[in-house]
């Protein structure tokens, strides 16, 4: 049998395997992390943490979209730590528009988890945070009609541009996507969001593990679900779950029916 990785520095070490009794938590989740390369040799693709912020009312972010600090400092100096134990963090090209991310760890890291957005037509700007980074070279997910020079130019910027196939909605095909990271010896993805990243995830069965912190205020703003996307509903019950109070915020913890054991 193969032993357990030693706990990660800065995390608790949580029981022992077996003695969750189907309750996910901080603990379980930082051990199936810790095991992202068996996942992505069993399964071809890398493990997906799926993590955001949202109001109690399920917004992340304002009623006209604005950007709103959700999480309180305890709360997202844990989402930074367990960023630090991903290899690759993924974001929507709306919220490189929207919040201009630099994707990094703080305190910072020696290197922080490789930026990877999804960006269709590439939009993003050439002065975008996430392209000054000196840590990680940013991989940009376009489909087949993105304009050359704008590829050109990108890669001059020191991105890293990938042709994708596109999903019936004209969209990158993230499936795909995450087969070829797995190819590329890729372990793990952190997922940001935004709200079509969230619901695209979900629906297509793509996210492993869930982390959403709850604030404790009600916004009335852009919900987590995009209700285009989820059109003919989104039903997900969750078989394991768990709550841990953090700060001022509560973090919910989940196992989607379709993850591995």
């Amino acid at each position: 049998m193969t032993p357990d990785p030693p706990p990660t520095p800065g995390f608790p070490p949580g029981p022992p395997p077996g003695a969750d009794g189907g309750v996910c938590g901080l603990a379980p989740l930082v051990r199936r992390l810790e095991r992202a390369a068996a996942f992505r040799a069993a399964r071809g693709r890398p493990f997906v943490l799926l993590t955001y912020a949202q109001s109690v009312d399920g917004s992340i972010a304002g009623p006209r979209r604005e950007r709103i600090r959700l999480s309180g400092p305890e709360a997202m100096g844990l989402t930074h730590r367990l960023r630090a134990l991903c290899e690759t963090i993924l974001v929507g090209i709306g919220t490189v528009l929207a919040d201009d991310p630099r994707l990094g760890v703080k305190p910072p890291a020696t290197s922080g988890p490789r930026p990877i957005v999804l960006d269709t037509h590439l939009r993003i700007p050439r002065r975008a945070r996430l392209l000054q980074r000196d840590d990680a070279r940013p991989l940009l997910a376009h489909g087949p009609h993105a304009p050359p020079g704008r590829r050109r130019a990108l890669e001059a910027a020191g991105a890293e541009p990938v042709c994708c196939p596109l999903d019936p909605h004209g969209r990158v095909d993230a499936a795909w996507l995450l087969e070829r990271l797995g190819r590329a010896a890729v372990n793990s993805v952190m997922v940001e969001g935004g709200a079509r990243v969230i619901t695209h995830f979900l629906r297509h069965r793509l996210a492993d593990a869930l982390m959403i912190t709850i604030c404790p205020r009600l916004l009335g703003g852009l919900p987590a679900l995009d209700g285009a996307r989820a059109a003919g509903g989104l039903a997900i019950d969750f078989p394991s779950w768990g709550f841990e109070r953090v700060g001022t915020d509560v973090v919910f913890f989940a196992a989607p029916p379709w993850a591995d054991p």
